[in-house]
């Protein structure tokens, strides 16, 4: 489980996710019901000193491959059947430059994010915006507890867009150009720090 995150998950949500099985899809995001699952309790960053201290990888990147979720399931007496327990969606990133951490250009990550499509339901737990195939992003990234993978560090500081990309349009938001559901999780003053520092 992602350090120093705790999920509170609501029942009265849970109801809606019901099955015997866990899937693993390619994820697409038209038609669907936006349903924020939870509350997490992420640490977060006000400036770009503590994100970099932080974070083991620091990196430009772009996703090379779509999205590919895992559900898992839960039984639960209160429901008397099995209920949506975790929701993760993969993306792999291909490194075009290194501001920290001992990767190189060329190099693989993969990247999870706490969000999936359950039926004709988008579910997330992230302020982030879900990862599309093509675009590049400013990535600050902490292991998984098994090295498998990589999470974006705190709840929206850990990625950010490249100057002047433009971005897949997202039904599911506004601010796709930002990368987040909601304008004010944007950390602006951590981006600007970025770009001066990095020269991006």
């Amino acid at each position: 489980m992602k350090k120093f995150m705790i999920s509170f998950l609501t029942l009265s949500i849970l109801v809606l996710f019901t099955s015997c099985s866990a899937s693993e899809d390619t994820l697409e995001f038209s038609d669907l019901n936006f349903v924020q699952w939870g509350e997490g309790n992420y640490l977060q960053f006000f400036d770009l000193e503590s994100l970099e201290s932080y974070s083991e990888i620091a990196v430009v990147g772009t996703f090379i491959e779509d999205s590919t979720q895992e559900i898992k399931y839960k039984y639960m007496d209160v429901f008397d059947k099995e209920v949506v327990f975790s929701v993760k969606s993969f993306n792999e990133i291909e490194i075009t430059k290194v501001l920290k951490g001992n990767v190189d250009v060329g190099d693989t990550l993969k990247i999870c994010q706490e969000y999936a499509v359950v039926d004709d339901k988008f579910v997330t737990e992230s302020a982030l915006t879900p990862m599309m195939n093509g675009d590049t992003w400013i990535f600050f990234l902490e292991p998984s507890d098994n090295g498998e993978y990589y999470f974006c560090v705190g709840y929206s500081e850990g990625r950010y867009p490249v100057k002047d990309s433009v971005y897949k349009r997202i039904a599911l938001t506004e601010n796709e150009n930002l990368g987040v559901f909601d304008e004010k999780d944007f950390k602006e003053e951590i981006y600007n720090e970025i770009l001066e520092k990095y020269d991006l």
